[in-house]
């Protein structure tokens, strides 16, 4: 079985402030503490990646790029940036506080939060849902496509899209929102795609409950 190892990527300023933060949008990731890396790596590092793939956004790049130097079996793994991986898009709405959002445009923020279309945020500039899922099912698709049988496939993306897109893969409609650093494992048997591992965080060294996808309610 070929398994594909899904990170949302590190923790950043946006993710602190609660707000959107989406493919028009990126703020640093936090490196005060590199302990969760750390721990995420070592996690890691006891699987062989035969590749390793990120979104193209900054966030998620030097995400990929902190966990990998801290996976000593896996070091001279190449990353490999995919367009396809790259966050939903929230137009206007990119940089925005949730609270100021769900105070002002409560309905239509719980649109924004089912990823159900509508046409006040095609006007707003929010990314179509179902093309947003396709692209990133897609993209899974070809990066699978490319793996040899039995082979891991690392995999550093956007806890949006990765929601998203991994709802498009399985058929589950019921995932909630990905933590930051959380693992998923998508196991694929043919043309098939099966969620093995969801939004793992155990490694950790602390996790709080509450906190997710700042675009879900």
């Amino acid at each position: 079985m070929k398994r594909l190892f899904i990170i949302r990527h590190g923790r950043t300023q946006w993710n602190v402030e609660k707000r959107l933060q989406g493919a028009g949008g990126d703020s640093p990731v936090l490196q005060a503490d590199l302990t969760p890396y750390a721990r995420l790596a070592a996690y890691l590092d006891e699987y062989r990646f035969a590749a390793a793939y990120t979104s193209p956004l900054p966030r998620a790049k030097t995400s990929a790029e902190l966990i990998v130097a801290r996976m000593p079996h896996n070091a001279s793994l190449p990353l490999v940036p995919v367009s396809g991986l790259t966050e939903i898009g929230f137009g206007q709405w990119e940089g925005q506080k949730r609270a100021d959002l769900v105070r002002d445009h409560r309905e239509l923020f719980a649109k924004l939060s089912r990823r159900e279309n509508d046409p006040a945020l095609t006007a707003l500039g929010v990314e179509d849902f179902d093309a947003a899922g396709r692209r990133f099912a897609q993209a899974i698709k070809q990066i699978s496509a490319a793996l040899p049988a039995e082979a891991n496939a690392l995999i550093v993306t956007h806890g949006g899209i990765g929601q998203l897109g991994m709802r498009y893969l399985t058929g589950n409609d019921h995932l909630l929102g990905l933590k930051n650093l959380a693992t998923s494992i998508v196991g694929v048997v043919g043309d098939q795609y099966y969620l093995d591992v969801y939004n793992q965080t155990a490694y950790l060294p602390h996790v709080d409950l509450n906190e997710g996808n700042v675009s879900i309610l």
